[in-house]
């Protein structure tokens, strides 16, 4: 009966601030050694006309979409006021480097693109899907297909299934993390 009340319980006990820092370097070395996959990927897509080639430099929109992403998935293992702090302690530790100005001027750039992000994702579709979409639109994918779905504006639905089934390697696993941690706020 104690432990039905998670008194006994044996998850570790980890700060809000200990648990984001570990969060965002995982992230990111997830996603500088991704980008190399994603990118291989669209330069040599069969199901494109044309080579996008997107190079390496071309790594911060991946980065935002990612971040995005993962910020938007919260929503399904938090609650409101948790997500808001977790978001909160997110963008902190992602331009903690950066002086005041800057860190100000990047975490406004960073709502401008959560901005766009959140006006894409339809409701009840699943983030991987605006992610991937983000994707589509922010490289301009689009200039790359056949005729037929470049008049239509629209992903050829195999790269697109592909490139989400490439994406769901980026979301932070919180179902796993959660059952091993408790992240106190």
């Amino acid at each position: 009966m104690i432990k039905f009340f998670g008194l006994l319980s044996n998850k570790k006990k980890i700060k809000i601030e200990s648990a984001i820092s570990i969060y965002v370097a995982a992230l990111n070395n997830v996603i500088e050694n991704g980008f190399v996959e994603i990118q291989d990927f669209i330069n040599n897509n069969n199901n494109l006309e044309s080579n996008p080639n997107i190079k390496e430099d071309m790594i911060s929109w991946f980065s935002n979409v990612i971040f995005l992403g993962n910020i938007k998935n919260l929503e399904n293992y938090f609650e409101e006021p948790e997500v808001v702090n977790i978001r909160k302690n997110i963008l902190d530790e992602i331009y903690k480097d950066l002086d005041e100005n800057e860190q100000h001027l990047a975490i406004e750039r960073f709502v401008g693109y959560e901005n766009y992000f959140n006006d894409i994702t339809k409701k009840g579709d699943p983030v991987i899907n605006t992610m991937a979409y983000a994707i589509f639109e922010k490289y301009n994918i689009n200039e790359y297909q056949g005729d037929l779905f470049k008049r239509k504006n629209k992903p050829n639905p195999i790269f697109y299934n592909e490139l989400k089934n490439l994406l769901k390697h980026f979301l932070w696993n919180w179902e796993e993390y959660l059952q091993k941690n408790k992240i106190l706020f």
